[in-house]
């Protein structure tokens, strides 16, 4: 390694800027190095920037896990509802980095609910603002349990306005806003909300960041109710101080294996790990079960005559806690993308206790799982730049190409078919993961380009894989795809397909052809057209091959029989007129002309096609 390499290196480990990186290689310039070490030198810089570009991304993966095990072990250590409410409302605002965040509590004796605690505003009016069901975005919400956001929030009509409501968001300059459930066992007691005083989008990492806090929300707001609960049944009733006593020991136990469970996540440990601490602290083993119903992870040995896989459908469906006889089945359940679930297998009766303990357990391997899934995002985005090299770059350097897809497990010369796909529904950001996972199964490459999802995978029939690739996306999509295909020759070659590929799909496009998978060569005259080199012998032949043959084999006139008739309107009568033969000799030339070419050549298609190419063949252009 030479001593500009190393320089970048240092760069990497001094965490210096993306100008660091440019000044050293134009020192090395000044130097007047040889171009071989300079290109070198090029390539080096340019794996050093997307190296720092990961870390980065990587940084703040950790950043928003910090902060959200910072605010567990916060929240832990809280007893008063307000201050946890207010800590709550501080943590969110950091979080998604938003002008204003704050928390809203269910009213069981009014049936409404009423904003607690704020961060970030301005006015007088926000704290203590009641909001009745299905009123505004926080009301919605608090009815449905669902998340809900919008990107300008005066002007959205599905919302049910009230005045005080658009009065307070008004003095708030609120715009965008975003609000989840806070949700006790299935029961919404409150709603977190985070708000943009611009026009922004929340993404579907937005809600599930919020939605992981509002469940650390709801764990500590019910510690906080129970001990509230405790401590005043200790100053009512000294009769029961055994039994509040026992009740303590319960939410300290509780604590305790939060406590060690939220360790496990700052450590970085896995799911296997989370489900031998769980184990530890009730009786029995405990299971991490993905949602296609396969073990992951689990404390012990897996029982194949349990219903473990029935049960965790179930669980999923109806989004609580199943408990049957020694299993206790508990959804891991984001707001985003399914997970799976948490299996308990128990020696006896599971108690109150045990069962929240397991639904904390679920919540912390939830969060693991996001947070692995995230790093597999993160795999994706890098086959995604891989691909879009492939798409922009001009003067491209093959061997290190190759080199950067055989890190992937992807044979950049095996991979022979390009597929440019339109999903005609909005493009969910649920896909871009799904597309690794495409990617990785037909070993290949794939990326969002523009409006559309371009695939690069290997196969020996370019119609064959791109049906099988646009049948995995509008499954994944739950959408209609239509789909462009063309052949890669090289690794050099993947602009020049992926133009004849997408133009393949606007004459899809603009055929009407929606849902259908195609090549140029598929379009006939049309996809010819629309190649941008049309080979005008190739089409007369593919239209009038057999017609043509015949008559130099046969010394007969059905080509000048067929122009006659198209341009006659197709009249049999008017055709053997200007022909001066019998109407009969017509009808013989036409049922011949019908083995010849196929019982559909009048079709409305077929037919233009035919007279396009008689018009090219008496021209000569053949």
């Amino acid at each position: 390694m030479g001593a500009d390499a190393r320089s970048l290196l240092q760069l990497l480990v001094e965490d210096a800027d993306a100008d660091a990186f440019d000044a050293a290689v134009a020192q090395a310039r000044a130097r007047n190095l040889p171009a071989r070490e300079l290109d070198a030198l090029e390539r080096d810089r340019a794996i050093a920037l997307r190296l720092r570009d990961t870390l980065i991304r990587h940084r703040r993966n950790e950043a928003e896990l910090q902060l959200l095990n910072d605010t567990a072990n916060d929240l832990a250590a809280m007893r008063e509802l307000d201050s946890i409410l207010q800590a709550i409302a501080d943590r969110a605002r950091r979080l998604l980095e938003c002008d204003l965040a704050y928390i809203s509590l269910s009213d069981s004796d009014r049936g409404d609910c009423y904003i607690r605690a704020a961060a970030g505003n301005i006015s007088g009016l926000l704290v203590g603002l009641r909001l009745a069901p299905g009123s505004g975005l926080g009301g919605m919400v608090a009815r449905t349990g669902e998340p809900c956001s919008v990107e300008a929030y005066l002007h959205d009509t599905t919302l049910h306005h009230t005045e005080q409501i658009d009065r307070t968001v008004a003095a708030e300059r609120i715009e965008s806003l975003l609000g989840v459930p806070v949700k006790l066992k299935q029961e919404v007691i409150g709603v977190l909300l985070a708000a943009h005083r611009a026009v922004r989008s929340f993404s579907s990492r937005d809600i599930t960041a919020l939605s992981m806090l509002a469940s650390h929300a709801a764990v500590a707001i019910e510690n906080a109710r129970l001990l509230a609960a405790a401590q005043t049944a200790v100053g009512d009733l000294r009769v029961a101080n055994a039994t509040i006593g026992s009740h303590v020991d319960d939410l300290e136990r509780t604590a305790d294996v939060h406590e060690r469970l939220t360790k496990l996540v700052i450590q970085g440990k896995g799911v296997d790990e989370v489900a031998h601490a769980t184990a530890g602290a009730v009786s029995g083993h405990v299971l991490i079960v993905d949602e296609h119903g396969s073990v992951v992870a689990g404390s012990g040995p897996e029982n194949g005559q349990l219903p473990i896989a029935e049960l965790g459908v179930e669980a999923r469906r109806s989004g609580h806690t199943l408990v049957r006889d020694q299993l206790c089945v508990v959804p891991m359940i984001t707001e985003s993308e399914p997970l799976g679930t948490l299996v308990h297998v128990g020696t006896g009766t599971i108690s109150d206790i045990d069962r929240r303990i397991l639904e904390r357990a679920a919540l912390v391997a939830a969060l693991v799982l996001v947070t692995r899934r995230r790093m597999a995002e993160a795999e994706a985005q890098v086959r995604g730049e891989l691909l879009g090299e492939l798409l922009t770059r001009k003067a491209q350097d093959v061997d290190l190409l190759r080199h950067r897809a055989s890190i992937l497990g992807v044979d950049l010369d095996a991979c022979t078919v390009l597929i440019v796909a339109h999903l005609h529904g909005p493009v969910r950001e649920r896909i871009h993961p799904a597309l690794a996972a495409l990617a990785r199964r037909f070993r290949g490459l794939a990326t969002h380009h523009h409006d559309t999802v371009v695939f690069l995978a290997p196969g020996d029939e370019p119609g064959t894989v791109g049906r099988a690739v646009s049948r995995e996306l509008a499954r994944t999509a739950r959408d209609q795809v239509t789909a462009g295909v063309a052949r890669v020759p090289h690794p050099t070659a993947v602009t020049a397909a992926h133009d004849e590929a997408e133009k393949c799909l606007r004459a899809l496009l603009a055929l009407g052809r929606h849902g259908d998978t195609a090549q140029t060569a598929d379009l006939g005259f049309v996809g010819a057209l629309f190649n941008g080199r049309p080979d005008i012998a190739d089409f007369v032949e593919a239209t009038l091959g057999p017609v043509l043959a015949y008559d130099r084999d046969h010394g007969s006139d059905l080509v000048r029989t067929l122009e006659v008739f198209c341009a006659s309107n197709q009249n049999a009568r008017t055709t053997a007129q200007e022909l001066h033969v019998h109407h009969n000799t017509v009808s013989q030339r036409l049922t011949r002309v019908a083995r010849l070419l196929g019982e559909d050549w009048r079709q409305a298609e077929r037919l233009l096609e035919i007279q396009v190419a008689l018009r090219l063949h008496k021209l000569g252009g053949c």
